[in-house]
């Protein structure tokens, strides 16, 4: 190769060098002008903790610890799935997920669950529960919360995570959330308890309403027949009362009336949460047989 073509080639090599160090430059010096030093050091140390987890191979950006980790991202996908939320809370009810992560689009969503409880108007409790659809939960008294006790999107709808607590509270795939306030506005037996705290102990399901429908097909004529009925949960009766084996059961509610029942006709009931009241369901009489806004119950 002629001495022409070797200074050519230290040229250009010299030159890539030259532009990769003084971009290299250049992006640190848009860093410090941007972000505080102080964040940039704790952003540091989180990139190396999170190395600890990941070969270095498959370490790429910060997004790569994130969906490993935490949350991971459908910017273009509605979530249609609902949420149960109940207990002690002002409007208890369904909220769709889109509702409760509204931000989604943005990197690294998520919602502090304080700041959750707080748009939902519940600030003073005692503890929440979050139950997943596969039957686990996990119970965290309100002094153990923080502000990275987190709400997440993840690919079964949402996950709960926070750096502060046991890895083991965290959980995916949330359906349920019940809170136990402070106020303990209900009466069994003579103990004041809340619906929030009845919905933490024994539970049961049961069918109500349940209709036979029928439909002519305007294809073939045909008349075909199928029930519909609602399946709801709340406190089974004989688990709250003092004894199990009563004979009569007292109910009072808001409005100042009594209500008396033989334990046969309270078979199976449940104290069910129907907005912001507590009824006793009665499965098999009709809704308008059972009693709404409850406050006192009394077996003997």
């Amino acid at each position: 190769m002629s001495k022409f073509w070797v200074i050519v080639l230290s040229l250009i090599v010299l030159s890539v060098l030259v532009i990769g160090v003084v971009g290299g430059l250049t992006f640190l010096g848009q860093l410090v002008r941007r972000y505080p030093l102080k964040t940039l050091v704790e952003e540091g140390y989180t990139m190396n903790e999170c190395a600890t987890c990941h070969e270095t191979e498959k370490f790429h950006t910060c997004d790569t610890c994130h969906d490993d980790h935490g949350a991971i991202e459908f910017e273009e996908v509605p979530f249609y799935a609902v949420v149960a939320f109940v207990g002690d809370v002002p409007e208890p009810g369904y909220l769709l997920i889109d509702d409760i992560l509204p931000y989604r689009e943005q990197p690294h969503t998520y919602v502090p669950l304080l700041t959750f409880l707080e748009t939902q108007e519940v600030t003073d409790f005692e503890s929440v529960t979050l139950a997943s659809e596969d039957e686990g939960f996990v119970t965290i008294a309100r002094e153990d919360l923080t502000a990275e006790a987190w709400l997440m999107p993840y690919e079964d709808g949402i996950r709960f995570a926070a750096p502060d607590l046991h890895i083991s509270t965290w959980i995916k795939g949330i359906r349920r959330i019940i809170v136990v306030g402070q106020e303990m506005p209900l009466v069994i037996e003579g103990q004041a308890t809340s619906i929030g705290r009845l919905l933490l102990g024994p539970t049961r399901s049961v069918t109500t309403e349940q209709t036979d429908v029928m439909f002519k097909s305007e294809e073939d004529g045909k008349v075909r027949k199928a029930q519909t009925a609602s399946r709801i949960e709340g406190a089974a009766l004989e688990a709250v009362v003092a004894r199990p084996d009563f004979v009569q059961l007292t109910v009072n509610d808001g409005a100042g009336n009594t209500h008396t029942f033989t334990a046969e006709e309270v078979r199976g009931a449940i104290l069910y949460q129907m907005h912001n009241q507590v009824t006793l369901v009665l499965p098999a009489r009709g809704r308008t047989q059972w009693v709404q806004n409850v406050v006192e119950v009394t077996s003997k």
